[in-house]
């Protein structure tokens, strides 16, 4: 419990080993979190809103131990901030890689070491933190480890101890205050180096900047391919859609049977029986449509000289068709499949019809009928 209060500290110290330890730590569990939780942005948000918390704290915290400005608390997590928002919200894995460029700004703070008055009684870090949070309980468990491991076994010179010299005490009482932080950091501080060998090297600020625009370039490329494939991939689909409802308008004309008084019969692929003439030219392709109920009113229905009338689907015109080995002008008006019955029946033994101000005779038309194996099935004596 004291470890958490420790996460939320605002007035104590965290040395490198620690601010290294906590930020390694969100990254890694930011980055399984949220690409559990794809497409799911309130818990995203959530963890987001968590992590940056404790990033800005141990920021904080670092920042005061190295004495530094807290001015730099500002950058590196305002762009873990933007770059989080943008993996979150794209949901593109390649975003993962943005996080090199916060990641690296916090880095710099790895590079200063710990900063403690000279006037001042050394620091006592545990676990790397020093501050009003009680960690003793972790101090004693190290302790007693350490007392383990390094046990002095009794010897017979006891008297040895007194004959110490006062330098030789002064180095017993520095070691026994000073951390093993400190201790480590006082014989070879890596991180001082390596910052100013960065500063002093041109060369190596060019290469770091060159890396950083490739990962940008990298991921926003892929981004771009991604997009436009997304965008051929809806438009394939809309153009398939596009063909599929065309070709589900278009009916095809199958088992012709010409008819004596110059009309003709089809089936189409739905069992629906279309009518077939020739008349004058057109300008309008579709006379007529029961979809939209638009069109030539004379149309709508086929009218025998008895009996119920039947409606039709639709009756659009063909200029210039060939039909029965001749080119003309061609109707075509097409019926429901659930209407092929009662249509051949009437076909059969009605006297006559009319359809779009056409007049036909039906003499001959059962003879006609009895003799395609398509349609007598449908003539009921």
């Amino acid at each position: 419990m004291q470890f958490l209060k420790s996460l939320f500290c605002v007035q104590g110290l965290d040395n490198r080993s620690r601010f290294f330890a906590i930020c390694g730590a969100v990254y890694l569990v930011f980055i399984m979190l949220t690409s559990a939780f794809t497409g799911k942005a309130i818990i995203s948000l959530a963890i987001l809103a968590l992590f940056t918390s404790i990033l800005v704290l141990t920021s904080l915290r670092r920042l005061k131990d190295a004495k530094l400005n807290k001015n730099w608390l500002l950058v590196p997590n305002v762009i873990f901030v933007l770059t989080a928002l943008i993996i979150i919200f794209s949901e593109y894995s390649s975003s993962y890689y943005l996080l090199i460029i916060s990641a690296f700004c916090l880095a710099v703070l790895l590079t200063y070491p710990s900063v403690n008055n000279k006037n001042s009684a050394p620091l006592n870090y545990i676990l790397g933190y020093c501050g009003p949070v009680d960690m003793s309980e972790y101090q004693q468990i190290t302790h007693q480890g350490k007392q383990a491991k390094f046990r002095i076994e009794p010897t017979l010179a006891c008297d040895n101890a007194a004959n110490l010299n006062n330098d030789d005490q002064a180095v017993l009482s520095i070691d026994e205050t000073t951390s093993p932080y400190d201790k480590n950091e006082q014989r070879i501080d890596l991180g001082e180096i390596i910052r100013l060998k960065l500063v002093n090297n041109k060369k190596a600020q060019l290469a770091i900047a060159i890396i950083l625009t490739i990962a940008l370039v990298s991921v926003c490329a892929s981004w771009l391919m991604k997009y436009l494939s997304n965008n051929e991939q809806v438009q394939t689909v809309q153009e398939s859609n596009k063909v599929t409802k065309s070709t589900q308008n278009i009916l095809e004309r199958k088992h012709y049977l010409a008819m004596p008084d110059n009309f003709s019969l089809f089936l189409s692929q739905h069992q629906g029986i279309i009518i077939n003439w020739q008349a004058d030219e057109v300008s309008t392709p579709l006379l007529w449509s029961q979809l939209s109920a638009q069109g030539d009113n004379s149309c709508q229905q086929i009218s025998f000289n008895k009996g119920k009338p039947i409606r039709t689907l639709k009756v659009q015109v063909e200029n210039n068709t060939t039909v029965a080995n001749g080119v003309y002008n061609n109707y075509f008006a097409s019926f429901s499949p659930l209407d092929s019955r009662a249509l051949i029946q009437a076909l059969a033994f009605r006297g006559s019809f009319s359809l779009c101000g056409y007049n036909f005779s039906l003499k001959g038309s059962q003879a006609a009928l009895g003799k395609h194996k398509q349609y007598t099935d449908w003539v009921e004596y």
